[in-house]
């Protein structure tokens, strides 16, 4: 398809275009769009994000997983938009290795907005209710996906891009308002308000080391109690969410930052470059030295990019 002749727009719509995007009463905070490859990694091990994330099969296949653990294949044509706190993995096949379309963004209500303007941000907070699960594309998304390359391949503003992009958003919301999907119930999880502070102190810590009693103060409750409450709604400790987020933000530095292994681990917030880097194989599958140089093909590849799996920040 011809999307996948326009692959080197993603770039220039990344660095160029991605910006933060007032519209009406919203703010959408486009992150970054980008081609996905597998590059013959074979799985990606469960994660979330605080951001939407939609992603279009172009050629090929792969499998997608949500809190019950269960693959679901997706093919050309087939996408998935996956809310924001959504537990999701993927699993790549070899002898059918998949391109695809990646688009991240947030949104947030912009104050100030007058009173008689359309209202934008319900419209594309209903993203947040989609059961997460591969559809076929049946309401045209890849042809407004193909447009937005076109547009950017024609020399288009910024703001002209910025328009299309955010039209697409409207049109995967207005399929949302008139479906009969409900909320996965991974939903019900991150809607717990102990859950979010917690995530929000953990991603804030710049300490090496998690301090248990500062966590429970800031919630005026026992550490037990605050411990015993995050496992229940995530299934994972606090420790092992406080390793995801750290591993996340080492990824981001990893794929996007010249740092040294020593200089991503200290940011990170690992203790030494030893332990990130064991802590680091035993969660990806390969180390971070390779993950970095296999993850991403260099810029003279055409702007091509290559993915290993699908990053975790």
């Amino acid at each position: 398809m011809r999307m996948l002749e326009l692959k080197s727009q993603t770039q220039f719509l990344t660095h160029h275009a991605c910006r933060r995007i007032a519209f009406n009463d919203a703010i959408v905070e486009w992150i970054d769009i980008l081609f996905e490859n597998a590059a013959g990694f074979p799985y990606c091990a469960p994660h979330s994000h605080d951001w939407f994330e939609f992603n279009y099969v172009a050629e090929g296949t792969m499998d997608t997983a949500f809190d019950d653990g269960i693959m679901q294949r997706m093919e050309a044509g087939d996408f998935v938009l996956i809310p924001p706190g959504t537990v999701h993995s993927h699993r790549y096949d070899a002898e059918f290795p998949h391109e695809g379309l990646c688009l991240r963004w947030r949104v947030t209500r912009r104050e100030g907005a007058a009173a008689d303007e359309i209202a934008v941000y319900d419209k594309l907070m209903r993203l947040k209710d989609w059961a997460p699960t591969p559809l076929r594309d049946e309401i045209g998304l890849g042809e407004r996906l193909e447009k937005l390359l076109g547009e950017s391949e024609a020399g288009e503003q910024a703001v002209f891009l910025q328009m299309s992009f955010v039209r697409l958003l409207l049109r995967l919301s207005e399929s949302a308002a008139s479906s009969t999907r409900r909320a996965h119930p991974y939903a019900e999880k991150f809607s717990n308000g102990l859950v979010r502070k917690v995530d929000i102190f953990l991603g804030d810590l710049q300490d090496r080391e998690l301090d248990v009693k500062l966590l429970a103060a800031s919630l005026h409750l026992s550490y037990a109690h605050v411990a015993r409450e995050f496992k229940r709604h995530t299934g994972r400790t606090i420790l092992q969410r406080m390793t995801e987020i750290r591993l996340n933000k080492a990824i981001d530095l990893l794929l996007h930052s010249d740092l040294s292994m020593r200089e991503v681990a200290e940011q990170a917030g690992f203790s030494s470059a030893y332990y990130f880097s064991r802590v680091f194989k035993a969660t990806q599958g390969v180390n971070p030295t390779r993950y970095r140089a296999e993850g991403v093909q260099p810029e003279a590849s055409n702007g091509q990019e290559s993915q290993y799996a699908e990053p975790l920040y």
